[in-house]
Formats: C-alpha cells, structure tokens, sequence
C-alpha cells in the first residue's frame, strides 16, 4: 500500500473524464444513426434534434475537462476551459429550448416584478 504515491491519480481522473466524453459523443452517434434509419430520415436531420444536441454539447464539454486537467502549459488549459465553458453553455441553452415552462415561469416573475413597479 506504500506504493500508491506512484500511480498519479489526478491524470487518471482527468484522463476518464475525456474517455466519457468521447463514449457519450459516440453512443449518440450511433442512436441518431440507428433512429435516422428507422424513421427513414437522413442523419443530419435526425442529429438536430434537441436530445441529441443536449448531449453531443456534454460529452464535448466533459472531453473539454478531461483535456484540461491534462494539458500542461497555461495557453491549452485557457484553451481547454474556455471550450468547455462554451459547450456547457451551448448544453443549457438546449435545455431551457427544450423545458419552456421555465421560460414562462421566468417571464412570469418578470412581468409580475414589472406590474408592481
């Protein structure tokens, strides 16, 4: 158990995060291709859809992260951070597109602070 200093957990972490990216990237892949099929749609058509997009953004974002915590001079990890803050925003935008009700709860808030005003 003396021997664990060797294995360099943080590169391990970090290094899983950009595998689970990649695998989320091509899993979803492969179902928009196998969807595209049945449904007899062409694949980029089907790639649009909003579940899809949703979690190409993720698994590009956490690829991001991986690389990140991987890269060594200062210019990658400002590089890698800032795509992996992009994407994540791209993945949230999906997501209130995809749930309006907290659209109208949002605007709702913000009429009813306007009408009080």
């Amino acid at each position: 158990m003396e021997n664990l200093d060797l294995i360099d957990w943080r590169m391990i972490g970090f290094s899983s995060l950009w595998v689970v990216g990649l695998s989320i990237i091509l899993s979803v892949l492969g179902f928009a291709d196998y969807h595209a099929k049945m449904r007899k749609r062409r694949f980029r058509e089907e790639l649009r859809g909003v579940e899809y997009q949703r979690f190409i953004n993720i698994g590009f974002a956490l690829f991001c992260l991986g690389l990140l915590g991987s890269s060594s001079t200062w210019w990658e990890k400002v590089l890698w951070g800032l795509l992996a803050l992009s994407f994540t925003i791209f993945a949230a935008h999906v997501w209130w597109k995809k749930h309006p009700w907290l659209r109208s709860r949002s605007e709702d808030s913000n009429e009813s602070e306007r009408v009080e005003d």
